[in-house]
């Protein structure tokens, strides 16, 4: 990982800011598709609220209410759709996290940069790990085995938590760069 996250970084700026910002676009576009899908399906609680049921007998019930509405089939497309949007997390999550890491020259703002990155890249494979836990409960909804529920959900959480610690560090980072920036053009003046 050390290696393709110090590749990335070594881009040149201009490349580097054209990738993550085409890299942002499909993370939208592909963001898009997911949710007009899972809107689709008509499943009947939100993407955390389902995610986080950590009850196989819950989830037996959404699963319930699309395959009544006829709509199961299409949950099942959402979720190799999500492979595409995990792919695009992934991809943005390298490339901005490197971008701020590198904005950040040395020190502690970039390590913080490459970290974003990292932890969007173990959200990116949690919400993989995610999905798979999910086609395995969808080859029987009726009868959903309660330790592949807390698999599911306990890969969802590691997801929501890995991927909001990125945002939080991309943040701090970005934070880290600007001060550093400023503290460099106050003792050059």
């Amino acid at each position: 990982m050390k290696r393709i996250l110090d590749r990335v970084t070594s881009l040149p700026l201009a490349a580097h800011i054209g990738a993550a910002s085409v890299a942002f676009v499909g993370f939208h576009v592909m963001k898009a598709r997911l949710d007009e899908s899972y809107a689709a399906s008509g499943h009947p609680v939100d993407y955390a609220t389902g995610q986080l049921a950590f009850d196989a007998s819950v989830i037996e019930g959404y699963y319930r209410v699309m395959q009544e509405a006829g709509t199961l089939e299409i949950y099942v497309r959402t979720q190799i759709i999500d492979f595409g949007f995990i792919a695009a997390i992934m991809v943005l999550s390298v490339l901005l996290g490197t971008l701020a890491a590198r904005l950040n020259g040395a020190g502690w703002g970039r390590r913080l940069g490459l970290w974003a990155a990292g932890a969007g890249v173990i959200g990116a494979i949690s919400d993989a790990l995610e999905n798979l836990a999910s086609f395995v409960m969808l080859a029987q909804p009726d009868a959903i085995a309660q330790p592949v529920s807390l698999i599911y959900s306990s890969f969802a959480a590691a997801k929501f938590t890995m991927l909001t610690l990125a945002m939080a560090l991309f943040m701090v980072s970005l934070i880290a760069a600007v001060i550093g920036g400023a503290v460099r053009r106050l003792r050059s003046a």
